[in-house]
């Protein structure tokens, strides 16, 4: 079974192509200089509720998927409705200079295997962003991303960090509507407000 380069695990060819078909679709919308990166720990399981597969139909994507891509969409300054058009959002975003990378490039279903490979892979993602993504900014998002933040301060890049007070921007209702309006934790417009303050 083939190794894959970009979660290090022995899989099958259907894992292989999948990543291919990701960074394929993250290609077409990666700027020349990327002004703002959100670094997330890996992308969803289904290929539907990736952030660049756009939707011309949005029924097909999870509703956490759907509550994901407008934060994303509204840290831009945008306003919600316009993730109603993916295509035009997604072409939005990448003319801001925002990008959308992971530490690990494959999905993870289990919590326990995702932090481990997210150890595991801390150097090469590092590397991926300093020498090859090279953004002005770092918004780090999901829980998982803890570990990446301590990374970042030690090789000196800690100023390029956008936080939550000292951590990574979390939503925990990612789905759930509901308690996510009554608990305030969507973090688009928390992100937009503190990129808008930056020089």
């Amino acid at each position: 079974m083939p190794v894959c380069e970009g979660c290090g695990t022995r899989t099958d060819e259907a894992h292989i192509q999948s990543r291919t078909e990701r960074i394929e679709l993250a290609g077409r919308y990666r700027p020349t200089q990327i002004k703002v990166l959100f670094l997330d720990s890996s992308p969803p399981v289904r290929v539907e509720d990736y952030f660049y597969k756009s939707a011309a139909d949005r029924s097909v994507r999870s509703l956490a998927s759907r509550m994901y891509f407008d934060e994303l969409v509204k840290a831009t300054g945008a306003p919600a409705h316009s993730s109603a058009q993916e295509e035009a959002a997604l072409t939005d975003f990448r003319r801001k200079g925002f990008f959308l990378s992971y530490g690990v490039e494959c999905p993870f279903e289990a919590e326990g295997e995702l932090h481990a490979a997210l150890r595991r892979l801390a150097p090469t993602a590092l590397k991926r962003v300093q020498y090859s993504l090279q953004p002005n900014y770092i918004v780090p998002i999901g829980s998982a991303t803890k570990e990446l933040i301590r990374l970042f301060g030690l090789i000196g890049w800690g100023d390029r960090l956008i936080l939550d007070k000292t951590g990574p921007f979390v939503d925990p209702y990612l789905g759930d509507l509901k308690k996510q309006a009554t608990f305030g934790t969507a973090f688009g417009a928390r992100i937009s407000k503190l990129l808008a303050a930056l020089p």
